[in-house]
C-alpha cells in the first residue's frame, strides 16, 4: 500500500487546514484527503506543539532555521478504508481509500471495511544546518514536500498480528523491537 504521490509539487488548499467541519466538497475528494494526509511540523520543545498534519508542505527555510529548534517532524497517514476484496492494485492504492476526516470519519461508498490506521513519523534534525545556504529536499528531489510518500508492506506473523491488534482497546498500539526477536 502506498500513501502520498511522489509527483506532486504543490498543495492547492489553505494551510493550516480550516476546521474539518468547514471543508469544501473539493477538499473532501480522495485526492485532497491524500494530500492532507501529509504533515510537516516544526519541533520546538520550548513552545506549544503544532497539531499533527498542521501544514502539508515544507515551511520556509528561514522559519525552520529560526523557529524549529528541535527539527521537523514529517508525517504521513495511510488510507484506512478497504474495498473488502482486492489485496493490492496496480497503483498500490486504488483498493483503499481515506475516511472522510483522514484520521476518522466515514469510509466512502465501496470501501466499507475499516483497516487499522497507520501513521508514520520521521524526525529530521535541522539545527546543524541553520544559516547554511540551500534548502531541504526529500530523496525524490522534491523541494516542496508535497511529493512526500511512504510504502507499507504487511509481513506480520499472522498469530502475532491478531494478538497485537486484538489486545488494543483503542486500536492504538505502539510496537517496538523489544517485542520481537530478530535472528
Amino acid at each position: 500500500m502506498v500513501s502520498g504521490d511522489t509527483g506532486l509539487r504543490d498543495f492547492p488548499f489553505v494551510q493550516p487546514d480550516p476546521p474539518k467541519s468547514s471543508w469544501t466538497k473539493e477538499e473532501k475528494t480522495q485526492s485532497a484527503l491524500g494530500q492532507k494526509a501529509i504533515g510537516f511540523n516544526c519541533l520546538n520543545y520550548a513552545s506549544p506543539p503544532e497539531a499533527s498534519m498542521y501544514r502539508h508542505t515544507f515551511p520556509e527555510r528561514s522559519f525552520i532555521d529560526n523557529t524549529c529548534a528541535n527539527g521537523l517532524r514529517l508525517e504521513i497517514m495511510f488510507p484506512s478504508c478497504w474495498n473488502g476484496k482486492d489485496l493490492d492494485s496496480k497503483d498500490h492504492k486504488s483498493h483503499v481509500a481515506y475516511p472522510s476526516e483522514i484520521n476518522g470519519g466515514d469510509c466512502p461508498e465501496g470501501f466499507g471495511t475499516r483497516l487499522p490506521t497507520l501513521f508514520y513519523e520521521t524526525i529530521w534534525v535541522t539545527k546543524p544546518f541553520a544559516g547554511m545556504d540551500g534548502k531541504f529536499v526529500i530523496s525524490n528531489g522534491d523541494p516542496t514536500g508535497a511529493g512526500y510518500h511512504a510504502d507499507f508492506i504487511e509481513g506480520w506473523d499472522r498469530v502475532t498480528f491478531i494478538f497485537v491488534y486484538s489486545s488494543s482497546k483503542d486500536l492504538h498500539v505502539e510496537i517496538n523491537q523489544s517485542m520481537f526477536s530478530f535472528g
